[in-house]
């Protein structure tokens, strides 16, 4: 029988050391909703009764605190069988040898071909091993309430960085509205990256010698721009510790006019303001281009899994194809198959701004650089405090750009001599 585990019974795991019966898979999943709870139990019942002695554990973790709490469960040896996972995360552990390679699996693996040949590569973003297996892909697009624009004056989504502040100051000369729902706590820097890029023309963190793109005039200024915008009032001021939940609802209540946020935001915000809003792809900065991420979650087998075969077939049933196209619309991202030429989900217009940047010369999508050992840290803990910091007064744009620019350097600097 599937057993749920809430994060309050995770704390008692850390403390336990969360020892396992011989026949218990534990999956760890850290990005969760109603829709794909019930699929994902249905997955495990039918796993479970063609496995007979077999009980699969669901942990979930708080998105919010992941990073740190699966560390902490890796490096102390707990047994996981099945981690769901973002890319910047791989390095961190893998380095640690705390995930399992599965290339030889995905080899002899009948599921295999039903993947893109972008997934099959993207199965070795580090180090040229199968570590893990994307299942869906977010692409950064902007979200734009109709209604309040128009109010404002403008019949158009904003096309360019100049015109986005303009907007959204705009919007927030309107009685209790913001411009921008910005996200000021956990995920938030890539709304920092999107300026950065916007202002560089960047296409990566890093200089062909290993500093990085953060040091420059040109990245002051986008940090700047962000920094302005909540300080001239566009962004609630709350948004400082705002994350996922708070940004997406701060845009489906009407509360602000933007949002920068992944497909994934779409199930929530179609369901409150149906036809009142539409994706844009980013706005372009003064170079023309920008470099927005393509992010991925998917799926490991940690190398404390007391059943790695059997956790590896438990993989193949969540990467089925035919699984996979389902879970992807239920998290609202773009999904590992091919999508059939027939279908009506990510044909609606909703999804212009997002296929727009991957079709549009001028959106050169990037993704993180995994290959930094440093990158989860980074991403998920400095980002979040210095910009918090940045933003609450307490350090400058050029203050908050060195302190990147200083720890990105030196780590893509050690990582180019430790892989000449």
């Amino acid at each position: 029988m599937t057993r749920l585990l809430p994060s309050a019974a995770l704390a008692a795991l850390l403390v336990s050391g969360g020892a396992a019966q011989a026949q218990t898979l534990r999956v760890v999943e850290v990005l969760t909703t109603n829709e794909r709870t019930g699929l994902m139990e249905q997955i495990v019942s039918d796993f479970e009764a063609a496995h007979e002695g077999v009980e699969v554990e669901l942990v979930s973790v708080p998105w919010d605190s992941a990073f740190e709490r699966i560390l902490n469960m890796a490096m102390s040896g707990q047994q996981i069988d099945v981690l769901e996972m973002p890319e910047r995360w791989i390095s961190t552990l893998a380095i640690n040898d705390a995930l399992t390679d599965l290339g030889p699996w995905l080899s002899e693996w009948e599921g295999a071909d039903g993947l893109t040949d972008a997934t099959m590569d993207f199965t070795k973003i580090y180090g040229d091993t199968s570590y893990f297996v994307p299942y869906g892909y977010f692409v950064r697009a902007m979200y734009y309430n109709k209604p309040l624009l128009e109010e404002a004056g403008y019949t158009e989504p904003p096309a360019t960085w100049d015109e986005f502040n303009e907007m959204a100051r705009a919007v927030s000369e309107l009685d209790g509205k913001y411009g921008y729902c910005l996200r000021g706590s956990t995920g938030g820097f890539v709304g920092w990256w999107l300026a950065t890029s916007a202002m560089t023309g960047a296409e990566t963190w890093f200089n062909e010698d290993g500093t990085s793109v953060f040091g420059s005039p040109e990245a002051v200024e986008g940090i700047q721009m962000m920094l302005d915008l909540y300080n001239d009032g566009a962004a609630p001021e709350d948004s400082v510790n705002w994350a996922f939940n708070e940004q997406v609802s701060g845009f489906y209540s009407g509360t602000c006019a933007f949002m920068d946020q992944d497909p994934d935001a779409l199930i929530q915000v179609r369901e409150r303001m149906g036809d009142d809003f539409a994706t844009a792809p980013v706005p372009l900065g003064p170079p023309g281009q920008i470099s927005p991420p393509i992010g991925m979650i998917g799926w490991a087998v940690p190398t404390s899994s007391e059943n790695p075969e059997l956790a590896k077939e438990l993989l193949g049933e969540l990467m089925a194809p035919e699984v996979n196209l389902e879970w992807a619309k239920f998290m609202g991202v773009v999904p590992a198959v091919e999508i059939p030429e027939d279908d009506t989900y990510y044909s609606d217009p909703v999804f212009d701004g997002f296929f727009a940047e991957l079709e549009g010369d001028q959106w050169q999508l990037m993704t993180w650089p995994a290959h930094l050992p440093e990158l989860g840290e980074f991403f998920d803990v400095i980002a979040v405090e210095t910009s918090q910091a940045a933003l609450l007064g307490q350090m400058s744009a050029e203050e908050l750009a060195e302190e990147w620019d200083s720890f990105l350097t030196e780590a893509q600097q050690r990582w180019m001599e430790e892989n000449p």
